[in-house]
């Protein structure tokens, strides 16, 4: 599971990939009076954002500083200009600028606080006069309760949509690589990459939760639910820091041994704790006052730790920097971070006794195709064979890629034109049934970019290898794709996986 936002995983949209900015504007809907919130579903666009970032980051497992724009979504708290939206929307960005009922002149916006357990922020949007906004539900949340869900998803084109549903589950706890929700709702008002930071609401406008996370190949979404959200709000709205440290992290995955892997830092807020400590954007964070990051590849231990000592103490960091292999350590609020190793040496519980993996752009010999892979996939061709099609693909050895289940390995091919997604995929079905155990079949993809289907399969081999495949059309019109890729460890089906998927492109109409 994901943030929802950018383009990025099968089945799940994350912060991955540069997108285009798109504009929106003011206007549409009928607005409620200044004094009044929002009373109905119809009126709800109004009080309704897209949130347009721009911002420098460096992605977990590379190594150089990318310059991405991804969009969201909030909605206003109150008729002065103050609204909310997630922590991973707003933190990291250089400029911040919404659109207000997605239709019409963008206002600049301004984060007054924000915090990175909760996944949530509240920033003050410029406006001129007063707006919509909405309220808060006050009844009891319950299982089969019908709401929707608000947003501009990036896979319908940024556009303001309302997603129908019901509550699954009332009341979960939720850890996820970003965040650590005490109470969160489960339902099925389904949220797509671009609704992160958008209103769960009933019929009558009145918000129940904050939407931040879901999963299209299982139908999850997931909110963080009124009961954590309303007055964490209230706090950041008074600029009070709660459990946040500043940064926009991820916690890493658990290694191929089950062993942490640390929380890696995408981006710093200018003037944080974590700023001022010495904390900067690719680093891991191995250890926080003592406490191992990332045990369960989630970002509960290191918000229990801020829960138990507060923002401001003082709180010994342990940090491991893959751009330079050094090891450094120091205080937050405290003694600055300092180096007290380099070259590979040892990086405590989190990544520093082993070597990060930098990933690379690769293009085929006509330069219309192009993806990010490992740059240990060193054995890269782009020669196509066939006339009219195109092809590029990678691994560490793609003759063994090609013929065994033992090594990843990713191929792209592209064809002018428009083809039958289920028509093509049947065919690698049908001989990947013969191999490999059935994980997801003729699933719907769309990442922004291109719309068709995938499959998912495990077992390759009878080994533990995964295999998925999509075949998709350019939304662009810039041809058909079938794009494979081949796992072995939990590196490639993870980060791997994320890398290719947010960056494999082709213009081949």
């Amino acid at each position: 599971m994901r943030p929802r936002a950018r383009r990025g995983a099968l089945g799940v949209l994350a912060l991955g990939a540069t997108l285009p900015l798109l504009a929106g504007c003011f206007g549409g809907a009928p607005a409620a009076p200044a004094d009044e919130s929002v009373g109905s579903i119809e009126d709800v666009k109004t009080a309704t954002m897209l949130f347009e970032g721009q911002g420098t980051f460096i992605e977990p497992w590379t190594l150089d500083p990318a310059e991405v724009a991804w969009v969201g979504t909030g909605w206003f708290i109150s008729p002065d200009g103050y609204a909310v939206t997630n922590n991973h929307v707003v933190t990291g960005a250089g400029t911040l600028k919404v659109s207000i009922g997605g239709e019409g002149t963008t206002y600049p916006a301004q984060v007054v606080s924000a915090s990175e357990c909760y996944d949530l922020a509240v920033v003050k949007v410029d406006v001129d006069e007063p707006v919509p906004y909405l309220a808060w539900f006050d009844g009891e949340i319950t299982e089969g309760l019908e709401i929707y869900s608000a947003g501009y998803p990036l896979a319908l084109g940024a556009q303001y949509t309302l997603t129908k549903g019901i509550v699954s589950q009332a009341d979960t706890a939720m850890a996820t690589p970003w965040a650590d929700i005490a109470h969160a709702i489960q339902h099925d008002a389904r949220i797509r990459g671009g609704n992160s930071g958008g209103p769960l609401v009933n019929p009558e406008g009145k918000v129940l939760g904050v939407n931040y996370a879901g999963n299209d190949s299982t139908d999850e979404n997931i909110a963080i639910s009124r009961a954590d959200a309303q007055e964490t709000v209230e706090q950041l709205k008074n600029g009070e820091t709660v459990l946040s440290l500043g940064l926009n992290a991820q916690a890493n995955p658990p290694r191929e041994d089950g062993s942490p892997d640390g929380i890696w830092v995408a981006s710093v807020k200018p003037g944080s704790p974590a700023d001022k400590a010495g904390i900067k954007p690719g680093d891991v964070i191995d250890r926080l006052n003592g406490v191992t990051m990332s045990d369960d590849g989630t970002l509960k231990s290191y918000c229990d730790v801020l829960r138990t000592n507060g923002t401001d103490a003082t709180m010994t960091v342990e940090v491991y920097r893959p751009a330079t292999q050094e090891t450094l350590e120091g205080q937050i609020n405290g003694t600055p971070l300092e180096v007290v190793s380099g070259g590979g040496g040892n990086g405590g519980n989190g990544g520093g006794g082993q070597a990060v993996g930098a990933f690379v752009d690769i293009s085929n010999d006509e330069g219309n195709m192009t993806m990010t892979v490992p740059d240990t996939w060193d054995d890269v061709n782009g020669t196509s064979t066939t006339e009219g099609w195109f092809m590029l693909e990678a691994s560490p050895d793609l003759e063994a890629y090609g013929g065994t289940f033992d090594v990843p390995g990713v191929s792209m091919t592209a064809v002018p034109g428009e083809q039958d997604p289920a028509s093509v995929l049947a065919s690698y079905n049908q001989q990947l049934q013969q191999m490999c155990s059935p994980s997801e079949e003729n699933v719907e993809y769309a990442d922004g970019f291109y719309t068709g289907l995938y499959s998912y399969y495990t077992n390759c081999g009878g080994g533990s290898t995964e295999f998925a495949v999509i075949t998709a059309n350019s939304d662009s019109g810039g041809g058909f794709v079938i794009l494979t890729i081949q796992m072995v460890s939990e590196f490639d089906k993870t980060e791997v996986l994320d890398q290719v998927l947010g960056s494999f492109y082709a213009e081949v109409a």
